[in-house]
Formats: structure tokens, sequence, C-alpha cells
């Protein structure tokens, strides 16, 4: 009690006393929160990390089965022979995701089977009727809802011990086959568990709890998510936390509490400690934020915040923006892996001559930017000199050397703009301008490209004199290459001035995609191509293909009820219309533009690639494509003779149409020696000036007649 009362009767150690006490209460508790906020977070990086690779492997074979619907649909079920379904095998990669065997059903029953351990016992077996009741249903439950169903793991007819994925594969809306695709148990757990974590740990289960991969046997502890985001996976994930990880945390905390209650009056110093404990992961969370993650170089995001800096405290500089010539055909033909590593190992380099004068930032994908913190143009001129130096030597990746080189446009603040905008917009253009007529080099702005501006403006204005109503669909004769006839057209707008000249196409487009109206522009095209069927129909008692152009943008289920619209109204035959998606534009979503392609194709449109080769095609993607053609760009035949590389592209898309039996069109053929040229190749159809020019719906239907 004597304690108590000089604690009483001496106000300032009171006081102290009561301050430490409370600084020590404050401190424990900012501790426990904090450490339980990021054990919590951990705990959720670690279990969705865990979680998205799961579902990552079973992507995997997932799109491996879409590829083999995609050829199945393509060649269809009653052109399907061994030879061509061993072809499409050998020519994919399933080794690696534990391939066993694969197999197609026509009707329900297996008639092409392929596998390294061959069983003739497979061939003619009856899944629909199938006495292992769990096959049987798992087949009806795939024709009855379109969904891949997983049977196992269990032991194999032709032996060993795995797991069957099942689809079923449709032909206007009718069932035609099965697709069995069977894969190693023990190489898919392997694969399952590549990730894992020693926060938490992680099972896999049947929809009665039963454990199919992974040690975690189900208990009331563990944490259900309900299923996989995919196709009707009945397996549910089970995450609990480690015994382990939760009894260092528990440790750690009573050791901590422990010596905190001993050594109260220390408080603010542990608080001080934690504090800076926390800013260094801030710090790192602000490295995440700021730095890319594939290059380590500062992200678009620091470059704003930078260049904003700069601007507000009118500090002059230099921003220069580069783009490496030539890098999507290394990233295409040799794959992104290779690209990636190229991204790397060209990073390190531009780390090397970073300086306080020098940062480099990734803008995007092979887009830098280069910010030269210098009043003066020939600082700048020594420090882009740098730049161009380390591309000098090679670039060694798996023992193979690989040369890209980099255009540069660069513009001066504020001398050549006072945003951000505005700046990297002229250095943008620099740099295609440096780009299109010898790459490797840089260049400043200069007043010839506000010139260049000022007609991209003063066309847009001259554009907003006419209305989509005032555009002409003109028709280019498609012709068989076989019999020189002509099979169809494509529809191509045209707008023609007051003084009937015909304004610029391209740089029309390019101003409604500015506009957001290029949905309203393909809209009427599709209509006027229509309009233009029946005309043709009528005239010459013949029905004729149309071909038109849509935007990836434009691509949209809005649009397919437009196009549902238009078959009613016109009572037009959709076998009839090749939809060509632009693919320079590439694909923003491609599961969706997939998903949204196979709409159009069950409505009976045929799909075509359009100037295949020039833009962002991957032949990763390529094959789930609901393709029925592919058009080759006329910059590819108009170089084929002096373009090693062209000639080599072209011959690479004739064996790829081969293996997916997609029909070739061939743009620009001028000369006979050209056509001569693609028929040799094996394409199917042509168009171009040497046979006509496009025209209008009047001068076709005299023309055929």
């Amino acid at each position: 009690m004597d304690i108590f009362n000089r604690i009483k009767n001496n106000k300032g150690f009171s006081l102290v006393l009561l301050v430490s006490t409370v600084l020590w209460g404050i401190s424990v508790g900012i501790y426990l929160s904090s450490t339980n906020a990021s054990k919590n977070e951990i705990i959720n990086i670690e279990s969705n990390r865990a979680l998205d690779h799961y579902e990552n492997v079973l992507h995997i074979v997932f799109d491996q089965i879409s590829r083999l619907e995609v050829f199945t649909e393509t060649v269809g079920i009653e052109n399907l022979s061994n030879k061509k379904f061993e072809y499409f095998i050998e020519k994919s990669d399933f080794k690696n995701i534990g391939f066993i065997s694969l197999s197609i059903a026509p009707n329900g029953v297996i008639e092409y089977y392929y596998s390294d351990d061959f069983n003739t016992t497979l061939i003619g077996l009856d899944l629909i009727n199938d006495d292992r009741e769990y096959v049987a249903s798992a087949v009806q439950k795939a024709i009855e809802n379109g969904v891949i169903v997983i049977n196992g793991p269990f032991s194999l007819i032709q032996g060993g011990n795995g797991l069957v994925f099942r689809k079923a594969v449709y032909e206007e809306g009718e069932f035609v086959a099965i697709i069995n695709f069977g894969i190693k148990y023990e190489i898919l757990n392997v694969l399952l568990d590549e990730q894992s974590s020693n926060v938490v740990k992680l099972g896999i289960y049947d929809k009665d709890k039963n454990l199919i991969f992974g040690d975690l046997e189900y208990s009331s502890k563990i944490k259900i998510y309900e299923s996989f985001d995919m196709d009707s996976v009945d397996w549910y994930i089970g995450v609990n936390v480690e015994e382990e990880y939760q009894r260092s945390i528990i440790i750690a905390n009573i050791i901590i509490l422990f010596i905190a209650s001993l050594l109260y009056i220390f408080a603010v110093l542990f608080g001080t400690k934690y504090y800076i404990k926390n800013k260094e992961l801030l710090v790192t969370q602000d490295n995440l934020i700021h730095f890319d993650s594939l290059t380590e170089l500062p992200n678009r995001r620091l470059l704003i915040t930078d260049i904003k800096d700069a601007i507000k405290l009118n500090e002059p500089f230099y921003l220069g923006f580069g783009d490496l010539d030539n890098f999507k055909n290394l990233n295409d033909i040799l794959g992104h892996t290779v690209g990636d590593n190229y991204l790397r190992d060209i990073s390190k380099r531009f780390h090397e001559i970073t300086d306080e004068k020098l940062t480099i930032y990734r803008w995007g994908g092979d887009e830098f930017i280069f910010l030269f913190r210098s009043k003066s143009k020939v600082d700048t001129i020594m420090q882009l000199e740098s730049i161009y130096n380390i591309f000098k030597n090679p670039i060694i990746i798996k023992e193979t050397n690989y040369n890209v080189s980099m255009s540069i446009g660069v513009v001066n603040y504020p001398k050549h703009g006072k945003t951000i905008d505005g700046l990297i917009k002229r250095a943008d253009i620099v740099m295609y301008d440096i780009k299109s007529q010898q790459k490797n080099t840089y260049g400043f702005f200069e007043d010839k490209y506000l010139d260049n501006l000022k007609r991209e403006v003063d066309f847009e204005n001259r554009l907003y004199e006419y209305s989509i109503e005032d555009i002409e669909v003109y028709l280019q004769p498609v012709v068989s290459i076989e019999t020189n006839e002509i099979v169809g057209f494509e529809a191509l707008s045209r707008l023609f001035d007051k003084e009937n000249k015909l304004i610029n196409t391209g740089e029309m487009i390019k101003v409604y995609e500015r506009k957001g109206d290029i949905f309203k522009l393909d809209k009427y095209i599709v209509e006027k191509a229509c309009q233009h069927y029946v005309k043709l129909e009528q005239e010459l008692g013949k029905s004729y293909f149309i071909s038109f152009n849509i935007s990836p943008i434009t691509l949209s289920n809005e649009y397919i009820d437009f196009l549902k619209t238009m078959i009613k109204k016109y009572m037009i035959n959709p076998e009839y219309f090749i939809i060509e998606i632009i693919e320079t534009t590439g694909f923003k979503d491609i599961d969706e533009s997939v998903r949204l392609l196979n709409k159009l194709r069950k409505l009976g449109f045929r799909i075509a690639m359009d100037d295949f080769g020039m833009g962002y095609s991957s032949l990763s993607y390529i094959t789930r494509l609901p393709l029925s053609l592919i058009k080759i760009d006329r910059n590819f035949i108009q170089n084929y003779q002096t373009n090693e590389f062209d000639k080599l592209l072209i011959l690479t898309i004739k064996d790829i149409s081969i293996s997916l039996n997609l029909d070739i069109i061939v743009e620009g053929i001028e000369t006979k020696e050209q056509l001569e040229f693609i028929k040799n190749i094996g394409a199917h159809y042509y168009q171009g000036y040497l046979h006509s020019k496009p025209m209008s719906l009047k001068n076709v239907i005299e023309l055929i007649k």
C-alpha cells in the first residue's frame, strides 16, 4: 500500500507513470492491430496466389481442350480422319501437362484415339451407354449442359492413374461428339503443388468433401471457396493457415508482449522500431506502384508525377518517346518468353546509363520514355548517343544473338508543349515519322510536325461537313484463283467531297474512332452491305458472299443483336456474309472476343482475320478463334520478292491455314507474277487491281452482266 501512496502523493511521478502507461498501452495496441492486419494480408496474398495458380493450371488444360474443340468444329466431324486428328495432335504441346490420351467420340462412340501406349480396346467404346455409371453420367452432363466435366482420379483403362476431362461438341446446336482428354494424376498434382507456401496449406475436394489433390484433409477449420471460376468444375478449394505459421506468430506476440510488460517504459522505443519496419513495407509497396515489374524501370505513373513536378517548378527538360523497331516480329515468331527476356536485358542496360540527368521509364509494351533533365540540346544529344550505344552489342539469350534497334522522337518543354499529353503526343509523332523512314535513330520535333497536326485538325473539321449517310459503300470483287470467277465482294467505305474527290478512307476511320463513333460507322456499313446483297441477288439471280470489316471495339453483344435485326429485316442468309476482324487493332480481352465470335459463328456468319501478320496475332491464340478464312495483307505480297522475312511469313500463314483448314484470301494482287505466286502456295481467292478496283453497286452489276 505504501508504494501506491507514494505514487498518489507524487503528482509528477504519477503523471509520468500515467503517460508512460498510456504510451505503452497505445504501442501494444498498435502493434497487435498491425501485426494481425499484416498477418491477414499475408494470408490473403498467399491464399490468392495459390488459388490463382490452381486455376491457371486447370485453365491450361481447358485451353488445350478449347483448341481441340476449335479444330474439331473447323474440320467438321464428317470430315475428320485419323490422319488429320494425329497431325493436329503432333503439332500440339500436351506433354507438359501430363498428357495420357486423347480421343474424339462421334455421337458418343470413340473412333479417333491417340496416346503414347495405343490401346485398341478403347476404339468403338460407347461412352453414352458405358457400363461405368460415373462415365455415362459425366458424358450425359457434358452433353446436356455444354460444359467440361471431370472424371477421376481413378485407374484408367489405358493404364495409369489419372483424370479425364470430357466436353461435348456441337454443330448448329446439335450434339455431334465427345472430346476426352486424359491427364496423369501425379503430374497434375505436381503442377498444382508448384506454388507451395509455408503460410497456407491448400487442398482440392470433390462435392462430397473428399480430398482429390494436396494433403489437407477436410475439417471444419478449413475455409472453403465455392468453386473454381470456370466451366462447372465440381471441385472446391480448401485453405487453412499452416499451424507452424500460426504458432510462430503466437510465440512472437507472447515474447514481445512479455518484454513490453517488463519494460513498458521503453514502449515508445519499440513503437519507433515498429514504425521504421512498417515504413520499409510502405517503401516496398511504393516500388510496386511506381516501378514496372518486368523491367524494374519506373512506370508511367511515376513518369506523370515527375513531369508534373518539373512543370510545376518550371524546369526545362527534354522528353524522348522510344519504340523498339521490329520487336513485334521477334515477339510473335520467337515467342513472348524470348521477348520478355529481351526487354529485361535491354532494361538492365538502361539502368546502367541512368543518372540524375536521365531517367528511363517503361511506357508500355516495347515503348519507353526518356526524361532528359537538361536545358541544352547538345547535352541531350550526348545522352541519346549513350542510349544508342547500348544497342550496338546484341542481346544473348540461350546462346543466340538478337539485335533490335530503337526509334526515338524528342521534344522540349516548354518549347514544344506545356502539358504531359501534348509533349508525349508530339514525341510520338516524331518517333513514328522516323520509324516510317529509316528507323534506328532519333529526331527532334520541328515545325513541319505542327503542320501535320494542323492538317489532322483541318481534316477532322472538313469531315464534320459530312454525315455517315454521305458515305458510299463500294464493292471490290473477290475472285476464285481456281476458276477466275467472281465469288464475292468486300464492302469498302468511300466518301467523296463536293468536288467528287475521294476523301482518305484510313484517316476518316481514325477520326470516327477518336470520336467514339466507329460503332455507328460499322453498323451503317453492314446495313448497306445487306442492301447490296439483296440487290445483287435480284439483278443477277445469284448469291455472292459479301465481307465487311468491324473493329474489335465494335465487337459486343449489342452488335450481335444488331446483326440479328439485319437478318430478319432483309431476310438474308448469314452464310453469305464474312465478318473481318481487323487484326492490327488487337484484342483487349481474347476470352471475351472468342466468346462473341463463337456467337456470330453459331448465327451462320463466317469469320476472317484481316491484315493477318501485320498486327498483334499470335499462334498461341489464333487456334482459339473460330476462323473460316485468313486474309494476307497486301504489304507482304508487294515485298515477298525482295523481303525474305515477308516471304517466310506468307509460307508460315499457308501452313497455319492447312493445319486449321482455313481458306486464304490475298489482297492487293496487281501483277500476273503475284497471282502465279499465291496460286503456287495454295491460296484460294484474291482481290486487287489485276482484276478490278472497288466500284459502285451499279458498276458491279454492269461488269457481271
